[in-house]
């Protein structure tokens, strides 16, 4: 009885310890997303990204990036909404990697804004992966926002990753 109990409690402990507050943090131009208060500034995850958090012990990683939809359109990509630039996004991401498995994409209305998100696994040579992709439609912005994390990690910070994801105002 008492080991059952004293398990109990630990899993409980453990698993309260990746569900945390949230504060709004701002990135780039002028937009918000609610970071869980565990994550840490980072600057080294990505070159382009406008927002970068990360908590090297719960293996939880965020960054948001801005593309301009004027910018785009110069190049010649103009997209009809996000589901429509999330399928482009993710046709060759992750790069240098053969076998991945991506989920069919949801698109959603949150805070006014359309979103359009998946979810990616794929497996190199050190490890496995789960990454919550989720892209942004603004009036004059696509946003691209990446979560991830090991894949044994998953379960513990999927609700985290969607309330993050989800979160983006501008």
């Amino acid at each position: 009885m008492k080991k059952t109990t004293m398990l109990i409690a630990m899993i409980l402990i453990a698993s309260a310890g990746y569900s945390q507050n949230f504060v709004p943090r701002t990135g780039g131009h002028c937009f918000t997303m609610d970071i869980p208060d565990y994550m840490s500034k980072s600057y080294d995850l990505n070159d382009v990204a406008s927002l970068q958090y990360q908590n090297k012990v719960k293996e939880a990683y965020v960054i948001a990036i801005v593309d301009e939809k004027d910018q785009l359109e110069n190049l010649g990509m103009k997209f009809q909404n996000a589901s429509e630039f999330l399928t482009f996004f993710l046709k060759n991401y992750p790069p240098d990697v053969s076998e991945k498995q991506v989920s069919e994409p949801v698109a959603f209305e949150s805070n006014g804004t359309g979103f359009a998100q998946a979810e990616l696994t794929w497996t190199d040579e050190d490890a496995s992966f789960y990454m919550l992709v989720c892209c942004a439609e603004t009036q004059g912005h696509f946003y691209k926002i990446l979560c991830w994390t090991l894949a044994g990690y998953k379960d513990l910070l999927k609700d985290d990753f969607q309330k993050i994801a989800r979160s983006l105002k501008e």
